[in-house]
């Protein structure tokens, strides 16, 4: 009798080593990359956000209100802005940035006919502060305060907006640069 013997099928499968190499490869790389993404996660916060006093303050947080903005015109270095009985600057307290050929300037009304004017320059690093309040002037870059008279509330700005000295006649407020 005759016994018949099958052929041995032979799969090539690779070999442990070669499976574990792969395998080893794979879980380092993704061990490198879940590193990378912790270590950019840790350093994120430092560029910004997190709500420190040095982050950029959007408008309407915190209160803070984009100023309306009054177009002001200029004869030599005289700056004159008309300001209307109903407009931004028409109460007491309230607050506008008047743009002009001359620059942007910060502009609150402190009594029935007073003013301060400030220059809307931002000592810290030259932004244009054009955020209110209520109360304080808010450059919207790294959130340095100031009060209606210029004087720094919160820095990082350390010194105070240039203030000018205005006069109000007829409806008209006027200030020389």
């Amino acid at each position: 009798m005759k016994i018949l013997q099958r052929p041995s099928l032979s799969m090539s499968t690779p070999s442990a080593d070669a499976t574990s190499t792969h395998s080893r490869r794979q879980f380092c790389a993704h061990a490198c990359q879940a590193a990378s993404l912790a270590a950019v996660g840790a350093i994120l916060p430092g560029c910004g956000g997190g709500g420190s006093p040095t982050s950029p303050t959007p408008p309407g947080s915190s209160g803070n209100q984009p100023l309306a903005v009054l177009s002001g015109t200029a004869s030599g270095r005289t700056v004159s802005v008309p300001i209307a009985a109903g407009g931004p600057l028409g109460a007491t307290g309230n607050a506008a940035l008047a743009t002009s050929p001359l620059g942007s300037f910060l502009v609150a009304r402190t009594s029935a006919s007073t003013f301060s004017v400030l220059t809307a320059v931002c000592t810290h690093e030259g932004c244009t502060v054009d955020l209110f309040n209520g109360e304080l002037f808010v450059c919207p870059c790294h959130n340095s305060k100031y009060t209606t008279g210029g004087s720094v509330a919160n820095g990082p700005a350390e010194r105070p907006l240039q203030s000018f000295p205005a006069t109000f006649s007829n409806g008209t407020l006027a200030f020389a640069v």
